[in-house]
């Protein structure tokens, strides 16, 4: 199974008083017992000009190696400056930190917010104890969109996630179900694909309630307490599919041009063709052949696809929608008892 497991994510981030919530580096204690033999360092090479709480992000990783994972991720999220390159790689690449920076990044990349220090607290907790259903036959693991996109190619299972985070349901081993998502300040919550794999054979659905939907609803409501959900408007996602499908064949077709003007120029030169370029080009024909079908059938299934998402059981859907990065999404609300009624 590809992805994270939520529970592999071991570290705990704490919150903090209010006063400190915009700047958790004022909540270290004694960061200066922390830096240990960094502090002669620091008086030879900035003397009385350095403020640790104003000047902390001129420091290399080794200067932390006294501090905590929480107290690593405090200072990173109250840095308005790049921090080190050792410490910018450590949110890039190991996967305790690099959630904590995606969280940031989501928040930034649909809204254009920080949040707080508290908020970023709350959506770690949420993630890292997110939880499914009770059978043992299902298991979720996370991805995620790559680098600073807001969505994308996933990390580790390389499928197109429509946000920055993605649950990836596995039924007996195998992956059946991606539920991408992001997270947005204030406590926020977008959720914005519920797609199976595979169009047919999807067995694993008699043993989840009828209404895709109104379940995976559901889950948020449950393992995100107090966030306001919005769900995507199903005809603008097929829309905006479907322009990144188009997009991708474009690009691909003048890949695949590209790699076909160098092989003739290799033969040309060298009388031999080149194994590597004859690959790339039948990997590249492989794909303009995938994204087409993509299309045809993303054409096909607009309006299916736009039902699909308007069809949530016991939520509404409320009238006044969020518009972020070109893409509608609206609050989601539960029905009046007398509507249900009806």
């Amino acid at each position: 199974m590809k992805g994270l497991r939520p529970d592999s994510l071991s570290n705990e981030l704490r919150a903090v008083k209010p006063a400190h919530d915009q700047k958790p580096v004022l909540s270290i204690k004694k960061p200066d017992e922390k830096l240990g033999e960094w502090k002669q360092y620091i008086d030879e090479n900035y003397g009385n000009d350095f403020s640790f709480k104003k000047d902390f992000h001129r420091l290399p990783l080794e200067a932390f190696k006294g501090f905590s994972f929480n107290e690593l991720c405090k200072l990173k999220y109250s840095s308005p400056f790049t921090m080190d390159r050792k410490i910018e790689d450590l949110f890039e690449t190991d996967p305790q930190y690099e959630i904590v920076r995606k969280i940031m990044s989501s928040m930034w990349r649909w809204g254009a917010g920080k949040g707080t220090w508290n908020e970023l607290v709350e959506a770690y907790q949420n993630i890292r104890h997110f939880s499914f259903v009770e059978n043992p036959d299902f298991e979720i693991m996370l991805d995620h969109a790559t680098y600073f996109n807001p969505c994308g190619y996933a990390k580790y299972s390389r499928i197109f996630i429509d946000g920055a985070f993605a649950f990836l349901v596995y039924y007996k081993k195998e992956h059946v179900l991606t539920i991408g998502f992001s997270i947005m300040e204030e406590r926020k919550l977008l959720i914005q694909q519920v797609q199976s794999t595979k169009r047919s054979g999807n067995r694993y659905l008699f043993k989840l309630p009828t209404n895709r939907m109104e379940f995976v609803i559901n889950l948020f409501q449950t393992n995100f307490p107090g966030y306001t959900l919005f769900l995507i408007d199903g005809e603008c996602l097929a829309e905006k599919t479907l322009a990144d499908y188009q997009s991708a064949l474009r690009a691909t077709h003048e890949r695949y041009a590209r790699y076909a003007r160098y092989q003739e120029n290799i033969k040309i030169l060298a009388s031999e063709s080149n194994e590597d370029y004859e690959r790339y080009l039948r990997q590249s024909q492989e794909e303009c052949e995938t994204l087409a079908n993509k299309i045809s059938h993303l054409e096909a299934d607009k309006a299916r696809l736009a039902h699909f998402y308007a069809h949530t059981g016991k939520f509404v859907l409320g009238s006044s929608p969020c518009k972020v990065n070109g893409l509608t999404h609206y609050p989601v609300e539960l029905q009046k008892e007398e509507q249900l009624a009806a």
